[in-house]
């Protein structure tokens, strides 16, 4: 948990280059009670960060076209091109981030997760299971580029193993706030959590 020691200043960054095609459509522009999946993220990522950068070259809603963004890290596939443009972009920085398709995110449990930073540790990623860290949305401190840089030249796509490393908190996501972790990748999950 967070001590007085000081901790950089947290970046909010929302992931929007995936290609969404399983969901057949982009993410980022899907409606859900009035507003976008990534509205609403942006929101969340806002209150506790002051400011958000998107990361990626995915479609976003008109509304966020003032936002700020990194292109992905060239070379680098998948979600970790965005963390490591982040890193890279603001390097003074920790940088809270979260996935485009996770709607139901919202500033308790970011403020859980932002709660569990501590000094030395280069990242904060939930435990789902014994086995499992959810990267995103998740925190990684300044500190992380380099490990995240290594394991993209070495072609890791996967940050599973950088959520074991001991230098790495993965604390145990609590029940009440499981629901904010829900991902969507097909229309059929947008059910609300808890329905049915």
């Amino acid at each position: 948990m967070t001590t007085g020691l000081s901790l950089p200043p947290l970046a909010g960054g929302l992931l929007v280059g995936g290609a969404s095609r399983r969901f057949g459509r982009p993410k980022a522009l899907e409606p859900l009670a009035g507003r976008t999946f990534a509205e609403r993220i942006a929101e969340a990522l806002a209150a506790l960060t002051g400011e958000v950068v998107l990361l990626g070259g995915g479609e976003i809603p008109a509304a966020l076209g003032g936002l700020p963004r990194c292109a992905d890290a060239q070379g680098v596939r998948g979600p970790l091109a965005g963390v490591l443009a982040g890193l890279a972009a603001r390097p003074d920085r920790a940088w809270l981030i979260a996935a485009c398709d996770q709607p139901w995110l919202d500033g308790a449990a970011l403020a859980w997760l932002v709660a569990c930073r501590a000094p030395g540790r280069i990242a904060v990623l939930p435990r789902t299971t014994a086995e499992r860290v959810e990267p995103f949305p998740g925190v990684y401190e300044p500190a992380a580029r380099a490990v995240l840089e290594r394991a993209a030249r070495d072609g890791e796509l996967s940050l599973q193993p950088f959520g074991r490393r001991p230098d790495v908190v993965t604390p145990r996501l609590p029940p009440a706030l499981a629901a904010a972790w829900r991902d969507v990748d097909a229309p059929t999950d947008l059910e609300p959590p808890g329905a049915g």
